[in-house]
């Protein structure tokens, strides 16, 4: 008996790969490829992009998005921004209210879209006086900041593409 099934388990398995069509559909990015917004001048990647910037520096924040060159679609307007630092709960859907917007209604055209601002600006916004730190062992840590864009295109379209954090350096 015990040989019966070892042989019918070995049947099903090579009947199995021998298929030669695979309607398995595997986990795939969401977005639209025509529309897939992404961002060029991050600094790290870790599930996120991650631009730099620095207080001693000026705290200058550039944030640059494109559409790919093969899309139809270019951009219309950044219609809002929304920014927090990363221990807030900010997410795709909370940035769209007023107490999270940032800015709004910025004209772009083509397919590059930028955005700056800079720390002073994020303070105010937030009406901070100094960026959120902890220090350990004498070294201080900044919260990184978290931005989230609605970029309308030149249909009308909105889009939302995925969170841009700000790592802030001394």
């Amino acid at each position: 008996m015990k040989k019966l099934s070892y042989i019918a388990s070995f049947l099903l398995l090579f009947a199995t790969a021998a298929c030669t069509k695979d309607d398995i559909v595997s986990i795939r990015d969401a977005q639209a490829t025509d529309n897939a917004i992404t961002f060029t001048n991050f600094k790290y990647f870790e599930r996120i992009p991650i631009g730099e910037t620095s207080i001693s520096g000026g705290g200058a924040i550039t944030i640059t998005m494109t559409l790919p060159d093969a899309s139809p679609r270019s951009f219309k307007e950044i219609t809002q921004v929304g920014a927090s630092t990363i221990n807030a709960s900010l997410n795709q859907n909370t940035f769209k209210t007023a107490a999270n917007t940032l800015a709004s209604k910025i004209s772009v055209s083509g397919k590059t879209a930028t955005f700056t601002t800079t720390i002073a600006n994020y303070l105010a916004f937030r009406k901070l006086t100094a960026m959120p730190s902890t220090t350990t062992g004498g070294i201080v840590t900044y919260s990184d900041m978290q931005f989230f864009f609605l970029v309308t295109l030149d249909d009308d379209t909105t889009v939302v593409p995925m969170e841009y954090r700000v790592r802030v350096r001394a």
